[in-house]
């Protein structure tokens, strides 16, 4: 990680921009921050440096979401080991992150965007045996996830397999998707201060970020009951399109030594 670009103004307004979209998104979606803002943070700096920088945001958005709308009976008191496998699995995925060359996890996360968005393809196949095998489907699922999470900060589409394929309401779906997250951020931020790259650098900037964040975040969920749901969903697709294809653009350029 370079140290410097912590203390370059533009730099940092830029990432401000970014965590802004990104809050404002999960809060009208229920979910998204990470997708959208390690992607572009990444595209002009390093992945690492995109994860170590929100760290602290996701988990402060990802605690709110928890807590949003209650009757969690329905979500984390029936669905918490997935957060376990999640923790688990984000173990594996940040050994991933720390030892696998960078163009490579920026085709992993351009791929889990992709992936991300097929969903629509993805809910048209045959994924009753999800629902036949719930316990087994959600640890090889879940553990799938959570090496995402750690490697590339995206563990959605795995989760929203198993979890559209259990039939789960978007309430419940919103509350134990960020208890995943939630545990997969913990386990990364305990792994990073180890290995010692969530230094006081990181955390001076990550705290401000981490509050405008939340902040965005509750405008989004104002914004939500004012927003056409399919206009906002294909303006976000659009959006994780392009970013998906300058990340593989970027790799490949870094890889023949062009980038």
């Amino acid at each position: 990680m370079e140290q410097a670009i912590f203390h370059d103004p533009y730099w940092i307004a830029f990432a401000a921009m970014v965590l802004v979209v990104s809050a404002l998104a999960h809060g009208a979606l229920g979910f998204g921050f990470p997708l959208i803002s390690t992607p572009v943070i990444a595209l002009v700096a390093d992945m690492r440096t995109a994860i170590l920088l929100t760290l602290l945001p996701n988990l402060a958005v990802n605690l709110v979401s928890i807590l949003r709308g209650g009757r969690w009976g329905a979500s984390i008191g029936r669905y918490w080991p997935m957060a376990l496998w999640v923790l688990l699995g984000t173990l594996a995925g940040t050994r991933v992150l720390l030892s696998v060359n960078a163009a490579i996890l920026k085709l992993m996360l351009a791929a889990m965007i992709a992936l991300y968005l097929a969903q629509d393809r993805l809910r048209m196949l045959d994924w009753s045996v999800i629902s036949r095998h719930p316990k087994g489907a959600g640890m090889l699922l879940g553990f799938a996830a959570g090496i995402l999470s750690g490697a590339v900060n995206v563990a959605l589409p795995p989760l929203v397999i198993y979890f559209m394929a259990l039939g789960l309401e978007p309430l419940a779906m919103t509350q134990v998707l960020n208890l995943c997250f939630l545990a997969g951020k913990s386990t990364q931020a305990v792994s990073f201060a180890v290995a010692g790259y969530f230094d006081r650098d990181v955390v001076l900037l990550s705290l401000p970020f981490a509050g405008l964040s939340v902040g965005m975040l509750w405008a989004g969920m104002r914004l939500q009951r004012n927003i056409a749901p399919a206009a906002y969903r294909r303006l976000v697709f659009l959006a994780l399109g392009v970013m998906a294809a300058l990340l593989v653009a970027q790799s490949l350029l870094s890889t023949i030594g062009v980038a």
